[in-house]
């Protein structure tokens, strides 16, 4: 998705894509930058706006908080808005057409089974043995190079200035930090890292490396739906943020559905993305009253991760 979607740093299907969770970051060409969430309202039924990430911190935006220029922003939107947050967020959406993945790993094969066969693709691999193996599973468009992907020469020669995205995908954080930033320096719309060491993730986003890949944070979404006790189908955990996205189910008589949303006093630290109510996404306004069996999404930091089950049995 970050290559289909270059112009994004997150990008998330909720219910199987009914809802789409959209993390940008915003420049001084956006519209939205300098204004308070409050003089945003029209746009409520566009997208809502759950979270802003500001250098290391992530809050819970209310109507009196400022988007400035820098910050990661995240939006809850319907498939049909998509081009309205890319709009008002000022960003372009250059047509992908040439990938460079360096390091053969599982995941490179997997993106290159993934993606159009409409895209050319070369994988950069170090280890000549690997470089055939990954050559006998991977579709025609799809060409393997053995070579040294730090190798600046061997990336303009493969013509990394024609690329629109660069993958890092060795074993090594920085390796992988680094790889993209010569990328980046090379004209690179965006670029993606794997990086495996956690405390790495602040410094990748500070470089403005677009995405970053973490098996960790995606294996500790699995384990906190396991101790949710209220019915979660899906939790997120976003590299960005320290914050999570839950898609919880409103019991009967919980107490989510008891009063309007601007009058339920929900806790600071968390903010209802949206909803499915009979199949229909809806985006969440103050006046919203959720119902029960609605599917919301909540977005919270997470202290308030255990908050939820209070609302929502």
């Amino acid at each position: 998705t970050a290559v289909r979607r270059p112009w994004t740093r997150q990008y998330w299907e909720l219910f199987g894509g009914a809802l789409i969770l959209i993390g940008v970051k915003v420049r001084d060409n956006s519209r939205l930058v300098n204004k308070h969430l409050s003089e945003l309202l029209n746009e409520q039924k566009l997208y809502h706006i759950v979270a802003i990430k500001r250098q290391n911190e992530t809050v819970i935006p209310r109507g009196t908080d400022r988007i400035e220029s820098g910050d990661i922003v995240f939006f809850t939107t319907t498939k049909s808005h998509i081009e309205d947050v890319r709009l008002h967020a000022g960003k372009r959406d250059p047509e992908v057409k040439k990938v460079i993945i360096m390091g053969g790993s599982r995941i490179a094969i997997r993106t290159c089974q993934y993606l159009p066969n409409n895209i050319r693709v070369k994988v950069i691999e170090t280890n000549k043995e690997k470089s055939h193996r990954i050559a006998e599973v991977v579709p025609g468009n799809v060409l393997i190079i053995n070579g040294d992907g730090r190798d600046t020469d061997l990336l303009m020669q493969e013509g990394i200035k024609d690329a629109q995205a660069f993958i890092a995908l060795t074993d090594n954080s920085s390796t992988n930090i680094l790889a993209c930033l010569a990328a980046k320096r090379a004209g690179v719309f965006k670029t993606i890292a794997k990086i495996e060491n956690i405390d790495y993730i602040p410094l990748a986003e500070s470089m403005d490396i677009g995405s970053v890949i973490n098996k960790k944070l995606i294996a500790a979404s699995h384990i906190y739906q396991f101790l949710l006790d209220a019915d979660v189908s899906n939790v997120k955990c976003l590299t960005f943020a320290n914050a999570d996205v839950a898609e919880l189910v409103a019991r009967p008589d919980s107490k989510i559905t008891r009063k309007q949303v601007k009058d339920l006093n929900l806790p600071k630290d968390l903010t209802l993305g949206g909803l499915i109510r009979d199949g229909e996404p809806m985006m969440i306004k103050g006046d919203t009253h959720i119902q029960a069996y609605d599917h919301v999404v909540v977005f919270c930091l997470d202290t308030a991760m255990r908050k939820l089950e209070d609302y929502f049995n």
